[in-house]
């Protein structure tokens, strides 16, 4: 492939050294029936050559020595051509190269018709510009310009100058390749180097980037809870705005799942629904799991949609699939996300429907939590909210903004209904150097409850919230540095409210009033910078038997050779730390980072520590590792190794994962091996 891929160069270095003699030729013997060395017909194919006979009874032409034709962007170079002028067409021997816009072919022999693009190809090695993807037969026929048919042929997406002992590829009978859509064979063996190690009577796949429909790789693996998975899925292309996804998974040990995926983008809106279903044999369940996704846009008016229902409080502890996730190629922040799932405490769907008015908003909202340990019985649902906006508007000197809400809540029991809030603001800001903030608002929440014995039918509280707050900023530049300091001092203050039935962050409006104080210190270098921020609230409302002071809280930031990012909070009265978030992240090399982190909260006997390693080790090596334990008594937890091996057309991931045990079950292993066929997609297997 090389030797012609030179050879090729020279021809065309030879062919612009002749040009300029050429065309000075042409002109000087454009009478003469008979060319010799030039040839230019009226539907725009020329041949240039060292020798060319002419024969007019038939109307042929015989070029000899750095042939080349050239018609409508498809170009062939020879040692030999025969060109037929009234058909068009061309036989060609020696080192013969066709190339146009979509393809490379480097041939023994070929008799082709330059107009339609048509003939057959001998000892042919095609190359797919676009999708890097070759063909190498012994007798290719080139059916239509862009469709290819071979008896028997070799393919890959490797550059090699042999197809055939590629780093690997498919050999199989009724090659059927259409460029830009697809590539059908029968009784195809997978080689590696040259050498079979699988096999198939059937094989279709893709050789294109736009979406087609057809049954995607399967995904196998293996769990040492779950047994050996078989996952084969199916996509349809519907349209061009919108798709589907059909997937089914076999689990040895537990059961089938069936599941569909639909998606679909509109000039006005779009979305996506997924739904599932299992059987689980071990469990004697049946899980079901329901997920969509919409958004809608109609002039001014938008609507969301956002639904999340598991008909099983644990499905998420016993299943996470990542149907939104490539497995070969996913990030510490996905497999996070992904333990997040299997411990949050509540799963919310969300639908709005909003409409601006003037400076303002008006937004019809519901909200359905279902509570994924306890009964939903005692979660409130928000069935649903009207609420009128307005945004911060002038008053005179003042700012004049106000929230309100008519909101219904319902539950089988304790205590339900609706309720009315109103929440006006006005607010006041003055000041350069040192500048002040105040705010004044009336909160005005009434109810009508049903099922309550506590609070009776018709409670309801007035109330008001001052808030204030003055800061200023001193900035100092030095050569190598600015040194920035910002302290602000603030207080809140709400009177003495009356007890009110929980259903919302709406109820927490209670009696306060606390001072803060705060100093912001931010250094900035040209490749770093550093915030730090302390903050000491002190509790106006405290009595003898406590300490004013709350705990003290230390937030920090910083970027450049190193990322960090913490904050603290420290009660120094009893000298006990109430809560720690923090990350850092080290680049120990230019393509390797180590982060570890951790996250502490006394009230909640939270104590997790997290490590993550990614790391670019060679050009072909890669690492990505997690690792979360939990100092609480449940020790190690969710934890992955991942390493990626990969070549020009080919890659290979190695997996190791590990996740916790839940209830009876027990901690669950899995290794799987990720090979990726590049121009074929993902293809796994255990």
């Amino acid at each position: 492939m090389k030797n012609r891929k030179a050879e090729g160069k020279r021809l065309k270095a030879e062919i612009q050294t002749k040009k300029s003699f050429l065309l000075c030729f042409i002109f000087f013997n454009s009478c003469f029936l008979l060319l010799t060395s030039h040839l230019s017909v009226a539907w725009a194919t020329t041949i240039t050559a060292d020798h060319m006979e002419y024969f007019g009874e038939d109307k042929r032409h015989v070029a000899t020595g750095n042939v080349r034709i050239e018609n409508e962007g498809a170009i062939i170079t020879a040692d030999k051509v025969v060109y037929h002028q009234e058909t068009s067409y061309a036989e060609a021997w020696g080192h013969v190269v066709y190339e146009d816009d979509e393809t490379l072919i480097n041939t023994d022999q070929a008799e082709i018709n330059m107009d339609a693009k048509t003939g057959t190809l001998h000892n042919a090695l095609i190359f797919f510009k676009k999708t890097n993807f070759w063909i190498n037969g012994d007798n290719v026929k080139k059916i239509k310009e862009d469709h290819y048919y071979a008896s028997s042929a070799t393919f890959t997406s490797c550059d090699s100058e042999a197809a055939s002992m590629a780093d690997w590829c498919f050999k199989g009978k009724n090659i059927d390749a259409v460029i830009g859509k697809r590539l059908t064979a029968d009784n195809v063996t997978y080689r590696i180097k040259g050498l079979p190690v699988l096999y198939s009577p059937y094989l279709w796949f893709p050789i294109k980037t736009e979406r087609e429909t057809g049954f995607l790789f399967p995904l196998f693996g293996n769990s040492s809870t779950k047994g050996f998975q078989f996952s084969p899925s199916f996509f349809w292309n519907i349209a061009d705005n919108r798709d589907a996804t059909i997937y089914l998974d076999f689990f040895s040990k537990r059961g089938l799942g069936t599941g569909v995926e639909y998606r679909y983008i509109e000039p006005r809106n779009k979305g996506r629904w997924y739904a599932y279903h299992l059987k689980d044999n071990e469990l004697e369940k049946d899980f079901l799991e329901f997920k969509g996704i919409h958004e809608q846009r109609s002039g001014d008016v938008t609507g969301f949609l956002d639904i999340n229902y598991v008909n099983e409080n644990d499905f998420y502890k016993e299943y996470t699939f990542r149907r939104y996730i490539d497995p070969g190629h996913a990030t510490e922040q996905d497999f996070y996300k992904e333990q997040v799932l299997r411990s949050q405490r509540f799963l919310q769907s969300t639908g709005e429907i909003s409409s601006p008015v003037g400076n303002s908003r008006l937004y019809l909202l519901s909200q359905y939590w279902i509570d994924l340990k306890d009964n939903d019985a005692h979660t409130p649902q928000k069935l649903p909210e009207l609420g009128y906006v307005m945004n911060p508007a002038p008053l005179g000197p003042f700012m004049f903004d106000l929230f309100s809400g008519f909101s219904n809540f319902y539950r089988t029991r304790e205590a339900r209904g609706q309720r009315i809030d109103v929440f006006p603001t006005i607010s006041y800001a003055s000041g350069d150097g040192v500048r002040l903030f105040q705010s004044l608002s009336f909160r005005e929440t009434a109810y009508k409850l049903e099922n309550d014995k506590t609070f009776g039918s018709s409670p309801h509280s007035e109330n008001l919230e001052y808030r204030a707050n003055t800061s200023s900023r001193f900035v100092k530049r030095y050569e190598t540095f600015t040194h920035i300091i910002e302290p602000s001092l603030g207080y809140r203050f709400i009177p003495e409210a009356d007890s009110l039935p929980l259903f919302d962050s709406t109820e927490l409006f209670t009696r306060t009033s606390v001072a803060e104080a705060s100093l912001l210190n931010t250094f900035s270098f040209d490749k770093a910078s550093l915030s730090a921020r302390l903050t000491q609230p002190y509790d106006l409302n405290a009595d003898n038997t406590a300490d004013p002071f709350l705990p003290t809280r230390l937030e920090a930031y910083m970027k450049g050779p190193f990322s960090l990012r913490f904050d603290i909070s420290h009660d120094f009265n009893n000298g006990s730390t109430e809560q720690v978030n923090s990350e850092i992240g080290i680049r120990l090399a230019e393509k390797t980072t180590f982060t570890t982190g951790e996250r502490f909260t006394r009230k909640s006997n939270i104590k997790l520590y997290k490590a993550g390693l990614n790391s670019v080790l060679t050009q072909r090596w890669a690492v990505n590792s997690s690792i979360w334990y939990d100092m609480k008594g449940k020790g190690l937890r969710d934890s992955i190794i991942r390493t990626t091996y990969t070549q020009q057309c080919w890659a290979v991931i190695f997996s190791l994962s590990r996740k916790p045990a839940y209830k009876l079950s027990p901690s669950e292993y899995s290794f799987t091996v990720f090979f990726e066929l590049k121009g074929l997609g993902m293809f796994n297997v255990l």
